[in-house]
């Protein structure tokens, strides 16, 4: 079951919005390319992008460059990952 909560309200431009997804074993989730800074706040991330993987633990995080291509993340373990995902708003 994804879930995704949201950390700022009525973003202004120019502004970091900051997510939480959290996933169970088992689920896929497709970052917006909008999206280049993960940290892991729970658990263990596979994250694939770009044709390259890439394994965080918590805390750790990571600023992904701009790409064309959409990022894939899912839990590894048996255990929920839980993510902060941020990105810059504009309007």
């Amino acid at each position: 079951m994804l879930q995704r909560y949201s950390e700022c309200s009525a973003p202004v431009s120019g502004a970091i919005e900051k997510d939480r997804i959290i996933l169970m074993k088992n689920e896929v989730y497709r970052l917006p390319q909008t999206h280049r800074e993960i940290q892991v706040l729970s658990g263990i991330a596979w994250i694939t992008v770009d044709k390259q993987d890439i394994i965080l633990h918590s805390p750790e995080k990571i600023s992904l460059r701009s790409s064309k291509n959409f990022a894939v993340i899912s839990a590894l373990k048996n255990m929920p990952l839980i993510l902060a995902v941020c990105s810059t708003v504009d309007s």
